[in-house]
């Protein structure tokens, strides 16, 4: 008994699809332009780029006043709780409680001082990095651009390779790149 006219359609579409997909394969390879790759470790150019150092001892300046204000409440909290140990014998329980109240809103209120404190300071080091970065990315498209690559992988962005060929990396390029650069990041060229 022949087989039904859809079931016969149902049998023809995956031949077409066959056909459509290994016919190229079959086809004579044409010549397209190689594929230029760069690689590139962020992390290793961000601690070679000038400037860097002046951006971490800003940071490292601001980190410091940080702690000596952390250091200062603390100290604080600190004399303010040895003051109710030597004084709790005297005290009243109203009082007692009173001062123990006392004492851990400023426990808590230096819990939250803290946690803003490291808040700005991430804030503070991503904002002193930008101009960093934006140079970083400069160099990479200006030497890109200068060594007609199609593409560049970035170690330090998850772009894992197992192995390469030590041609492809571009960082010593782009060092000399930043190097040549001024402080300031001109408009990126495209």
């Amino acid at each position: 008994m022949p087989a039904p006219a859809s079931f016969r359609r149902l049998l023809v579409l995956p031949v077409l699809l066959l056909g459509v997909v290994a016919v190229p394969a079959l086809l004579p390879a044409q010549s397209a332009p190689a594929l230029r790759i760069g690689i590139v470790d962020s992390r290793v150019l961000m601690q070679e780029m000038p400037g860097r150092a002046k951006a971490e001892s800003e940071f490292a300046l601001e980190s410091a006043k940080a702690r000596e204000l952390v250091r200062t409440a603390t100290d604080s909290l600190k004399h303010a709780i040895d003051e109710l140990t030597r004084d709790e014998a005297e005290l009243r329980p109203q009082q007692r409680e009173a001062v123990v109240m006392v004492i851990r809103a400023r426990e808590l209120a230096l819990e939250d001082m803290v946690a803003q404190l490291n808040l700005l300071a991430q804030y503070r080091l991503q904002e002193l990095q930008a101009p960093l970065r934006e140079r970083l990315q400069v160099a990479v498209r200006t030497v890109r651009a200068r060594e007609k690559l199609g593409l560049v992988i970035d170690l330090a962005a998850g772009g894992s390779v197992i192995d390469a060929d030590e041609a492809l990396n571009i960082m010593p390029l782009v060092l000399a790149e930043l190097r040549r650069m001024p402080a300031t990041p001109p408009a990126a060229p495209r």
